[in-house]
């Protein structure tokens, strides 16, 4: 019998396995390509938990053999809860069905036009997993910076991950801000908001992408550089942010390219963002 997301999320087992593990706060659902997110609507800075439900043959990257980027995390480890059946009230076992990909390398090639990484036998590696044992997908050596999880059966699986972030840097916007007219500054206050809030599927909204590039770029890209301080939440806001400097950077390479310079020799974002946009920066100048 197939069942939907709506039927396992209504489900006693579902509800108390939420309970149990995130309490009874207000949580939020983010909703992946291939999987759903349950988090809590106000984490803890430094140390999370979070649920992720998976579909049959579901998986946690935007496309199956693509790796996520972690470089805001120092550590994360994972359990398999089970297989979740909504009629029933316990976790069914899972045995070698779900897969780890992961980069052996922080050094893997990313994709042209984003963060993420293709798994490749050159610099990857795979793990089939069983429930019950925690695992690591990112260790503090870096091991595991690049990973994602692949449901390898046909029936709905649940996983508990536990992550402990990398101290992050305060995001100040306001001089930039103050630089503009008071509607321009509200404007774009609420824009880069919105963009915090809904992650990449914010680039399905073609008209309001259009309107954020339309403010003025020197003032844009250093408040996007500053946004890739931003905590993830499991929308991927940061790559989003990232993204966002990408598209600029095509139009206004000099521009971008001077920013991302001077960001990494002040360390005002994420050295990893930094460094993989000026590289992307540099072959856009070169085509």
């Amino acid at each position: 019998m197939e069942f939907n997301f709506k039927q396992i999320a209504g489900s006693y087992l579902f509800k108390e396995t939420v309970k149990k593990f995130l309490g009874t706060e207000s949580f939020e659902i983010v909703v992946r390509p291939a999987c759903f997110f349950i988090r809590l609507k106000v984490e803890d800075t430094k140390f999370t938990k979070r649920i992720i439900v998976f579909p049959p043959y579901g998986f946690a990257g935007d496309e199956i053999d693509l790796l996520n980027p972690h470089p805001e995390t120092r550590k994360a480890r994972v359990k398999i809860l089970g297989k979740i059946n909504p009629l029933k009230k316990g976790f069914k076992p899972i045995t070698r069905e779900v897969r780890l990909d992961f980069a052996i390398t922080r050094n893997i090639p990313t994709e042209k036009t984003s963060l993420y990484a293709r798994f490749s036998k050159k610099y990857c590696k795979s793990q089939l997993k069983s429930w019950k044992n925690w695992f690591y997908v990112v260790k503090e050596s870096g091991w595991g910076n690049f990973h994602s999880l692949v449901n390898l059966s046909k029936e709905w699986v649940v996983v508990l991950l536990e992550k402990e972030f990398v101290d992050q840097k305060s995001i100040n916007i306001k001089n930039y801000l103050d630089k503009l007219s008071k509607k321009e500054a509200i404007e774009l206050k609420k824009s880069v908001e919105k963009i915090k809030n809904v992650g990449d599927t914010i680039f399905s909204d073609e008209v309001f992408v259009s309107k954020v590039l339309e403010f003025p770029k020197e003032i844009l890209v250093p408040i996007l550089i500053q946004m890739l301080n931003v905590k993830e939440t499991g929308k991927h806001e940061n790559c989003t942010f990232f993204a966002f400097l990408l598209k600029i950077g095509k139009k206004n390479n000099k521009l971008v390219l001077e920013e991302t310079r001077q960001a990494i020799k002040l360390k005002s974002a994420p050295y990893y963002y930094l460094e993989d946009l000026e590289k992307k920066l540099l072959k856009l100048k070169t085509n």
